[in-house]
């Protein structure tokens, strides 16, 4: 991880991912409301055309009207997809030129883009939404005014020709200040959310996971060791004689050894393993695919690290640590962690300063 403990819990959704997963359901729902207003408009049309005897473009907006049927029963089908919006705004986009080209009934087509503007921005959101508009106004404009543009069978007298312009392009300008607006109110709760989420799962002096995000993990890779039969293990840390610091030396430096501490730690484990700062001076270090072996190797490269630390204060101080190391073998993570608590306070009742692993 850039900062903080390292943790990651792919089962599990974060609330930042929770509120990206919401927002991608908000277009998806949004795609859903566009082909069901555009299916009842173009089926609308195509019986205006039909009680006007103008069996082609009748039966071209009834078969459109289908194809929209049939991407709106799909998409509820499928659930879920970062393809539906795209998907939906190609539907739309040609049915939005053909209805421009051909006139659509009476010369209502252009009506059509009173719901595409907004469709647009709600499907791919302000920024990408309005560059989309924009072409289509200019692509639009250039429909109206280019002389003898090609395909274009409607007749719009100029006032009209203008008159949609600006109102398309008001439109555009309206409904993307206001999806900004939201898009804003939405990046704030997202970094909000982001915010809590750490402190509420991050020991505040050293920057690892606290004890309950630790209770956490542990929990997950008890689950998943007896999903895969993998192997895991439990390390529990307590400096030694760490109130004598504390009460000789001020509660300051004492804060200062807690950190120095944790970034040895997480500076030699690795990116899947969790360093929790678990109690006062205790550390638990959660280490998966590891058997005991390897972890009593890196509990005494950690043990011996920290011990150098007596080196770099100007304090004459002695900073130790003893570890209890524990492997999971079925036995239900509160008995692997007592049993790792055991481990460790014999370490310290035959010396400090050492391992102990059986």
């Amino acid at each position: 991880m850039n900062s903080g403990y390292k943790k990651h819990n792919p089962s599990m959704n974060t609330p930042v991912e929770e509120l990206e997963r919401i927002d991608l359901r908000r277009r998806i729902m949004a795609s859903s409301y566009m082909l069901i207003f555009a299916m009842a408009v173009t089926g609308a049309m195509a019986v205006i055309a039909l009680s006007a005897t103008d069996i082609l473009q009748a039966t071209t907006l009834s078969a459109a009207a289908v194809v929209i049927l049939c991407a709106y029963v799909t998409i509820n089908v499928m659930g879920p997809s970062q393809k539906t919006p795209l998907l939906v705004g190609i539907l739309l986009l040609v049915l939005y030129f053909y209805l421009l080209l051909s006139g659509g009934v009476n010369n209502t087509g252009l009506m059509w883009a009173v719901m595409l503007v907004p469709g647009f921005i709600n499907l791919y959101g302000y920024k990408t939404g309005t560059v989309a508009l924009i072409a289509i106004g200019l692509v639009t404009a250039m429909a109206l005014f280019y002389p003898d543009f090609p395909g274009l069978k409607a007749e719009y007298d100029t006032a009209y020709r203008a008159r949609f312009i600006a109102v398309f392009g008001a439109l555009t300008a309206l409904t993307a200040l206001l999806d900004s607006s939201r898009h804003h109110t939405q990046e704030l709760l997202e970094r909000l959310t982001g915010e809590l989420e750490k402190s509420a799962s991050t020991d505040a002096l050293t920057g690892l996971a606290n004890r309950r995000e630790a209770y956490r993990a542990i929990h997950d890779m008890e689950r998943r060791n007896k999903e895969l039969q993998g192997s895991y293990v439990i390390l529990i840390g307590d400096l030694d004689n760490f109130k004598s610091i504390n009460d000789t030396y001020g509660h300051g430096f004492g804060d200062r050894i807690l950190q120095d501490v944790a970034k040895i730690l997480e500076e030699n484990t690795r990116t899947e393993d969790i360093v929790a700062r678990w109690g006062g001076e205790e550390f638990l270090l959660l280490l998966p695919n590891t058997d005991v072996r390897g972890g009593t190797v890196l509990a005494e490269k950690l043990r011996r690290k920290v011990e150098a630390l007596s080196r770099r204060y100007v304090q004459p101080v002695k900073v130790s640590i003893s570890f209890g190391v524990v492997e999971g073998s079925g036995n239900s993570h509160n008995q692997l962690l007592a049993e790792a608590d055991r481990r460790m306070y014999r370490a310290k009742n035959s010396g400090r300063n050492r391992v102990v692993a059986a």
